[in-house]
């Protein structure tokens, strides 16, 4: 049985109760419908079991079991945790199981094994597809089998849905929805950027920084559009691009953004997250790199490391070095926990978090 219920910090918990069910929350948990993969689900202690974050690979080859299963658990032990769930989906190219078994039996042993010693594993499941109707079998035997219910029509899919969020078919169509809308209204919009550059004094800014009268314009600007979007309404002409590109050019306005990913008000937190991807398919570069940057900072925050990952690529190619997606991308990397980044952007000296428009 699935249910929701409101924690005391306004945000909606969502309770699953069942394998299938939570086999069913992957492509929300993931943001995309994972095929043969191996995915880890991190079970935070306490009593909501929160779960983050969420780790996906590609099922290896045999002969890179072992060092899969190393990264895999780096990766998950970075976090603190009561648990771990192992979904694995499908099977790897080549792979073949005995009849009647299971594929992928000894990678899950050596899971296993690699994490008796740190992290219990509350449940090792098997299914061929995230799809309604599959069906799930239980590595050990000590559940199911069960059927998958429909991801689309769950509690999960409602919540998410509600907030604007359904997962993507694939890591491949995530990837397509940070690609440029419309190449001419790029081209445009470029050539705007550049004139309104033009006209600005050279005192007003250095680079990544603005005086205090246009950074206040600025940080107007992105007000006004997130009370848009918190609305619903997340239309955007080029004039607003362009205002919104200068402002989030301005390194005090987008760090002041960041704060947008731990509002009390759930709802407030993914419609920003929303404005940050609209604005990345609709920015050109090298600006292009301040909302993506913020979009995967959000992500990052809600254990959605997939996108996080997406969102740095995108601005990095955007802009090369840039001075936020580049440490953001070493604590990825480095599996740093959502928790520990946003304590270590509230007291970094210049502050990430900071308060001071």
């Amino acid at each position: 049985m699935t249910s929701t219920t409101t924690g005391t910090d306004g945000r909606t918990i969502v309770r699953l109760s069942d394998p299938g069910e939570l086999i069913a929350a992957v492509p929300h948990l993931l943001s995309f419908r994972p095929g043969s993969s191996v995915v880890l689900l991190n079970h935070s202690g306490g009593g909501h079991r929160r779960i983050v974050p969420v780790i996906r690979a590609d099922l290896p080859d045999e002969s890179f079991e072992p060092e899969a299963v190393r990264e895999l658990v780096r990766a998950v032990l970075r976090h603190p945790g009561g648990g771990v769930t192992v979904v694995v989906v499908g099977s790897g190219p080549g792979h073949r199981a005995p009849p009647g078994d299971v594929p992928h039996r000894r990678l899950v042993r050596r899971l296993i094994s690699a994490l008796k010693d740190d992290r219990p594993v509350d449940h090792v499941l098997w299914v061929p597809e995230i799809r309604g109707g599959a069906r799930w079998r239980c590595y050990h035997g000590d559940c199911g089998p069960g059927v998958v219910p429909d991801d689309r029509d769950t509690v999960m899919a409602a919540t998410m849905a509600a907030r604007g969020w359904v997962p993507y078919a694939s890591r491949e169509e995530l990837e397509r929805q940070l690609e440029p809308d419309d190449s001419a209204a790029i081209t445009r919009r470029r050539h705007m950027l550049e004139a309104a550059l033009d006209e600005l004094d050279d005192r007003s800014r250095t680079p990544g920084r603005f005086d205090d009268e246009k950074s206040a314009e600025h940080l107007s600007a992105v007000r006004a559009a997130l009370a848009r979007a918190v609305a619903g309404d997340f239309t955007l002409s080029d004039g607003d691009v362009v205002s919104l590109a200068l402002a989030l050019s301005d390194g005090r306005v987008r760090d002041r953004c960041l704060t947008t990913a731990d509002e009390p008000d759930e709802a407030a937190s993914r419609a920003a997250e929303r404005l940050w991807l609209e604005l990345v398919r609709r920015t050109p570069p090298p600006e292009r790199a301040g909302p993506a940057t913020l979009l995967a900072y959000a992500a990052y925050r809600r254990g959605d490391c997939v996108l996080a990952s997406l969102a740095l690529d995108n601005a990095l190619t955007a802009h090369p070095g840039h001075g936020l997606a580049e440490p953001l991308k070493q604590a990825l990397e480095h599996h740093i926990t959502p928790d520990a980044l946003r304590r270590v952007t509230e007291f970094q000296e210049g502050g990430l978090m900071s308060r001071d428009p």
